[in-house]
């Protein structure tokens, strides 16, 4: 029983008691300041727009990787072919 209460003592000293009371009215200010702003229609409207336009670009986009991915391979190919040409004439 002594331990218990010794316990209750510790858990229940007046600093944490005001912590435990600062962290319970923020976390329910910030609670009633995310419910009572209102109506979301519009934001959830404008990210589903927004997601539908961006997904039209997607094959564009895809496109473009592949024709700078060409355009890095030719290159790379070509510098590889001079320097193997090159060793072939030194060697």
């Amino acid at each position: 029983m002594k331990k218990i209460k010794m316990f209750a003592k510790n858990v229940f000293k007046p600093n944490r008691m005001k912590m435990a009371a600062l962290m319970l009215l923020c976390g329910t200010v910030a609670t009633f300041a995310q419910n009572s702003a209102g109506d979301y229609t519009a934001g959830t409207n404008a990210l589903s727009t927004v997601t539908e336009e961006i997904a039209k670009y997607i094959p564009y986009v895809v496109k473009l990787c592949y024709a700078i991915a060409g355009v890095v391979a030719v290159v790379g190919a070509i510098s590889v072919y001079i320097a193997m040409s090159a060793s072939v004439m030194v060697a």
